[in-house]
């Protein structure tokens, strides 16, 4: 996985922490990074504290289990910083990085579905079973 030039997105789930991972990012010479946090401010803060030049450091709230706030991640993201080399949930059991270079390069909804697709996988491997939302069971007729 190369870090360097890269722009990365970390996204941050109850109980987990981006801050690491944003150091190690920036420390590997990303090109910028765009994190978001459940928490409001904790995103903002910490990308004040990161940001340089060379590697701008965005800090935005959001929940990446919604598809609209991926979607706003992803445009957010592309405006200030160009497009997403790196996305990357952190969460409660972990961190787990997806590789974009295989998606298209514009935004469009067949991208969008796709990198929901990885960002809900991601998400599973992140997150307690214990956590995680009850499957519905079916009812006996």
């Amino acid at each position: 996985m190369r870090v360097s030039g890269a722009v990365v997105v970390i996204a941050v789930l109850d109980g987990g922490s981006g801050a690491d991972l944003a150091r190690r990012f920036t420390a590997a010479g990303a090109a910028g990074v765009l994190i978001a946090d459940q928490q409001v401010g904790v995103a903002e803060d910490l990308a004040i504290e990161l940001d340089r030049p060379g590697c701008p450091v965005v800090g935005v709230s959001g929940d990446v289990r919604r598809p609209s706030d991926i979607a706003a991640l992803v445009d957010t993201a592309e405006k200030h910083l160009g497009p997403i080399d790196l996305f990357c949930v952190a969460g409660p059991d972990g961190e787990r990085i997806v590789s974009l270079a295989d998606l298209p390069d514009h935004l469009d909804l067949e991208r969008l579905a796709e990198l929901l697709a990885l960002v809900g996988e991601a998400i599973g491997e992140v997150v307690p079973p214990q956590r995680r939302p009850a499957e519905p069971t079916a009812k006996a007729a």
